[in-house]
């Protein structure tokens, strides 16, 4: 997906992603660490939205909830037939994944002009020219891992708040015009 399409929307897309200082987001479709101060603050920025998706991070999240993400539509993007429940939808390319999460938001969010990109690495990868905001908990370690978030010219985003606790940052960055 390196040649991702420039994709558009008039809602704002924002990616929401943690990640290590090596650049590492997951370790066997899993998070190699454990946070609740993050999973909390991903449920609080996320709830009632849309969020976008692949496969191995929806199953991921069936694997620890027992059911996809409480009070959002989960868009998963999937060359795959899965079975879903009425709160998750299937997409087959970016683009459906984006007119899927843009219905969500019409139909069942209150026409919500937020819409979430979730993960993992090839989703990000794919939608990373098109977000508007990256919503990043930095993590102060170096953990081995199998996915990585794409890297992303420091030139492209402006650093708009940062929250640092101890071993990890909440920040906020904004793509410059």
């Amino acid at each position: 997906m390196t040649d991702a399409p420039e994709l558009e929307t008039d809602r704002e897309l924002v990616g929401i992603v943690a990640v290590a200082d090596n650049g590492v987001i997951g370790r066997d479709g899993e998070m190699p660490w454990h946070l609740p101060e993050d999973l909390r603050h991903f449920k609080e920025t996320t709830m009632d939205h849309p969020v976008i998706m692949g496969r191995v991070t929806h199953e991921g999240i069936l694997e620890a909830l027992g059911e996809p993400l409480p009070g959002r539509t989960t868009v998963v993007l999937t060359s795959r037939d899965l079975e879903t429940p009425g709160n998750a939808v299937v997409a087959r390319d970016l683009e459906g994944a984006l007119e899927a999460a843009e219905r969500a938001a019409d139909e069942r969010h209150g026409g919500t002009n937020r819409l979430f990109v979730a993960g993992g690495a090839t989703v990000y990868e794919g939608f990373l020219s098109s977000l508007d905001r990256l919503i990043v908990t930095e993590i102060d370690d170096d953990p081995a891992g199998d996915a990585t978030f794409p890297e992303r010219d420091p030139e492209t985003w402006r650093e708009v708040e940062r929250d640092d606790r101890d071993g990890f940052s909440f920040v906020e960055y904004v793509r410059k015009e």
